[in-house]
């Protein structure tokens, strides 16, 4: 069975950058990745505040693999989902988190994967399956 699945951004850079649960998860093409154009500028200033200490040619190459590993994920455009953020900020009090929620919302996915704990509550569970990666993988196994 496919699954239309929504990553968020830690989910992204940890799958882009490091070994681990997230990566098999980016690697699985039995999913329909999802995500928002929120998310891609989170994810790419992350990148260039975590990696700007490598040199020039490092930093680029960590810029590509970014580019390529989004190119198998559907993006949503924020004009999309903008019409969901009054919902969003009913159901979520952290501001950066309120455009996140409304694509989520918006795109309906059969799973919402982020590690950050403010998804985490009754409100947002109840209209979306939330979970971690390795909550995810134990799931789908």
């Amino acid at each position: 069975m496919r699954f239309k699945v929504f990553v968020d951004t830690n989910i992204l850079l940890s799958g882009i950058f490091f070994e681990g649960n997230e990566s098999m998860i980016l690697d699985l093409v039995e999913l329909d990745l999802v995500t928002s154009e929120d998310v891609i500028d989170e994810l790419k200033k992350v990148v260039r505040k975590k990696l700007k200490y490598l040199k020039e040619r490092t930093f680029e190459i960590a810029l590509a693999e970014t580019e390529k590993a989004l190119s198998d994920i559907v993006i949503i455009p924020r004009t999309k989902y903008n019409h969901k953020l009054k919902d969003a900020e009913i159901l979520i009090k952290h501001k950066k988190d309120i455009p996140i929620l409304a694509a989520v919302l918006y795109s309906k996915p059969d799973y919402f994967l982020t590690g950050d704990s403010h998804f985490f509550i009754e409100e947002i569970k109840s209209i979306v399956n939330v979970m971690t990666a390795r909550d995810f993988l134990e799931r789908i196994k």
